[in-house]
């Protein structure tokens, strides 16, 4: 390897650098960061698999989930690419700790009346859910007055009333970091002027320097650093990481490979039939034989979705 640090710009290779055992307080310094309100003093990881639900090929359908001692719990998901339906998707993610909640409720109940005690009273009051994404895009607004100052890059939405902006419940929280709207580049972080900046710098460029930054002496952007630098992971974490980096490239060159032969073959069958819409049809033709062959190899159908841009029922129709 020569990068010194970890990229950490996609779901897969976060969860393996960051979301490791040993790096609750890192991930708590984060949401720190993105939630000054919170006051976070201890995470414990959860088993992303237990809400038993899947709705896509991976082992599991968030990267992180954690708690507070007080009971909130935090989801937290590195999104690298631009995804349809992004929103909904994290809308989706909340239903599970609610779910979870629930289910706790009635088992406590259960619990009780096994040991003949008077059950706790059953009610639907949910500790708070922040579900937190890391987003390398920017994510489409009405205004800019979406966005928090003094930054620009962080976004948050709760469940409020439409005229007077009375917030209902406290049980659902979105927050999203959009590291697309980042205006310090990546050779000038000597600019970056809050602790926004400095995290959304680090995440968007700490794998193409070789040194963190003397300016950034924030003590979780020092962690930060010290987790990601390929000498202090595993030989585990490095082995699984070099895996999921080579899926990564992998992915990323099948996607470019039918973006490309998609926009040839169109163009040329626009320029036979003399159509300006024949770029659009012959990429569509190509993506569909790309797709195809996607699910030949074994890969399966929501992969192929996400990887060509067909919507699940495009790919089951191929």
């Amino acid at each position: 390897m020569s990068a010194k640090f970890a990229n950490i710009l996609n779901d897969e290779t976060f969860k393996v650098v960051v979301c490791a055992p040993g790096n609750e307080s890192l991930v708590a310094g984060i949401l720190n960061i993105l939630l000054p309100e919170k006051k976070i003093r201890k995470l414990t990881f959860l088993d992303r698999e237990q809400h038993g639900l899947a709705i896509s090929d991976k082992n599991s359908t968030f990267d992180l989930y954690c708690t507070e001692e007080n009971g909130d719990e935090f989801i937290v998901e590195m999104q690298g690419a631009r995804q349809a339906h992004f929103a909904d998707r994290m809308i989706c993610y909340s239903t599970f700790p609610i779910r979870m909640q629930l289910e706790q409720k009635l088992r406590d109940r259960e619990e009780a009346l096994k040991r003949g005690e008077e059950p706790p009273a059953m009610n639907y009051k949910l500790l708070p859910i922040y579900v937190v994404s890391l987003l390398n895009f920017r994510l489409e607004h009405g205004s800019e007055e979406a966005l928090e100052e003094p930054d620009g890059l962080v976004s948050r939405y709760e469940i409020r009333n439409r005229r007077n902006g009375e917030l209902i419940t406290d049980a659902l929280n979105f927050v999203f970091l959009e590291l697309g709207r980042l205006k310090v580049n990546g050779s000038e972080p000597h600019k970056c002027r809050t602790a926004i900046e400095r995290l959304a710098w680090s995440l968007k460029y700490m794998h193409v320097v070789d040194e963190r930054p003397e300016v950034f002496e924030d003590d979780v952007l020092k962690q930060l650093y010290r987790s990601s630098e390929f000498a202090n992971l595993s030989v585990e974490q490095q082995f699984e990481y070099e895996e999921k980096m080579f899926n990564w490239l992998d992915v990323n060159g099948i996607k470019e490979y039918a973006r490309e032969e998609g926009l040839a073959e169109g163009r040329a069958e626009g320029r036979e039939i003399g159509l300006s819409e024949g770029r659009a049809e012959g990429a569509s033709a190509r993506t569909n034989e790309i797709a195809r062959n996607l699910k030949a190899d074994g890969l399966s159908p929501a992969l192929v979705s996400k990887y060509t841009g067909l919507t699940p029922e495009q790919v089951q129709a191929l």
